[in-house]
């Protein structure tokens, strides 16, 4: 026991010198005075390769500004302009779109999805209980969440067509039907389960009722009236460089070869907690632009300032430059909270509440955004990141928008 307890001491001690004499990430974002200092502060802290910042106050843009690199190896600045993918912050588009086709008479926001589809949706689980445009987008349709990364085709549009991808998941005689895995075991406006596959359902509708690719819907019917002229949900749409490069970053501990990033998370949070490793011993991973089978769940790429131009209208009751994206009926449908609190008290028409503001955060390989509004006020703010998100880049978009409410909203 003597000897057990020596080691121990021994070990603790070597890990204590090695905890004081490890280089360590200077922190000065706390002290920072003014937000011009505490940006780059903050991003050297969670090694951010760029970010892209827009502020409406009072229905106008206040704060307009990109900083750090859309391209590190390029050295490109990332600006306003830069476009990039926006993850989720997709899914309200979606959304407006399906409302517009409810506009103009095509669809029954709660009229059985299977009237609207190529293919059949019935929960096995559910007795065929019906599926609503408006349980997809409030993530209470009984679809479960599916995400796999190894669906996406790097550096292009996807070859697969979004029927087929879900076809393959949602009907019986689909390759990866599973026996109904891909189905909760509650039905249809039941519970609420975050589900991106359910999401892309909703794009299949949009698509067949619309006669016309999502892409081609939004850029008609959304992008073009807001004047969102960096915006597109094809990657064909840009060009080579044009889209910020996505980032991971790996952190190591100095003369161990032990590291991680966020595809262990685990190692990869007790590593920067703990020993804060310096921007010495980090080192970001690029990856390519991805194209997703599943792309309405995900795939706008849009600049900040194409957001602060959604974010202005969402304030202004979805006025564009010569007429309104929905009637005034179908815009106060899209913001009002859909679902009884005993479900959920912040879910809207695909936006979500959160800190007492309405809109939606995105995340995905080497990306990270936010765009939330608050209608009471005219106030908006949109953050784009691209770098792959763990626990501390998410506390550090916390106090960024702490810091934006502090300093650019007073």
């Amino acid at each position: 026991m003597r000897k057990s307890l020596i080691a121990l001491g021994v070990i603790l001690t070597a890990l204590l010198v090695y905890w004081l004499a490890s280089p360590k990430q200077v922190m000065r974002s706390e002290s920072a005075q003014t937000f011009a200092d505490f940006v780059p502060a903050l991003m050297e802290e969670e090694a951010i390769p760029g970010m892209a910042v827009a502020v409406v106050r009072d229905h106008q843009v206040v704060h307009m500004q990109g900083y750090g690199f859309a391209d590190v190896k390029a050295r490109k600045p990332m600006t306003a302009d830069t476009p990039m993918n926006i993850a989720s912050i997709s899914k309200p588009i979606l959304g407006i779109v399906l409302l517009q086709l409810h506009d103009k008479g095509l669809l029954d926001l709660d009229a059985d999805i299977n009237a609207m589809l190529p293919f059949r949706v019935n929960n096995p689980n559910a007795d065929g209980q019906p599926i609503s445009i408006r349980q997809l987008a409030t993530h209470t349709s009984g679809i479960a969440d599916f995400y796999v990364v190894s669906d996406y085709q790097k550096g292009a549009d996807s070859p697969t067509p979004l029927v087929d991808h879900l076809r393959g998941l949602l009907t019986p005689e689909g390759a990866r039907y599973e026996g109904g895995a891909h189905y909760l075991k509650t039905a249809p406006g039941a519970e609420r389960e975050y589900s991106n596959l359910g999401a892309g359902v909703a794009g299949a509708v949009a698509e067949t009722v619309g006669r016309a690719p999502l892409a081609a819907l939004a850029r008609t019917n959304v992008f073009e009236p807001l004047g969102m002229t960096n915006s597109s949900w094809l990657l064909a749409d840009y060009g080579p460089g044009e889209l910020a490069t996505r980032y991971d970053v790996v952190q190591c501990l100095p003369l161990t070869g032990l590291c991680a990033d966020t595809e262990q998370p685990k190692r990869n949070f007790l590593i920067r907690k703990i020993f804060r490793p310096a921007s010495s011993d980090r080192r970001l991973e690029a990856y390519p632009q991805f194209g997703n089978p599943n792309y309405p769940d995900g795939g706008v790429n849009a600049s900040a300032r194409d957001l602060a131009l959604l974010a202005q209208s969402m304030l202004a009751g979805g006025k564009t430059r010569s007429g309104h994206l929905l009637s005034t009926a179908s815009f106060d449908e899209m913001l009002k909270l859909q679902l009884p609190p005993s479900i959920d008290d912040r879910q809207r028409f695909f936006w979500r509440d959160r800190n007492g503001l309405i809109g939606h955060a995105g995340s995905d390989q080497g990306v990270y955004t936010s765009l939330y509004f608050d209608p009471a006020k005219g106030n908006a703010v949109i953050v784009l990141m691209n770098r792959t998100p763990d626990l501390q880049t998410e506390n550090a978009m916390a106090r960024l928008f702490d810091r934006i409410s502090q300093d650019l909203l007073r």
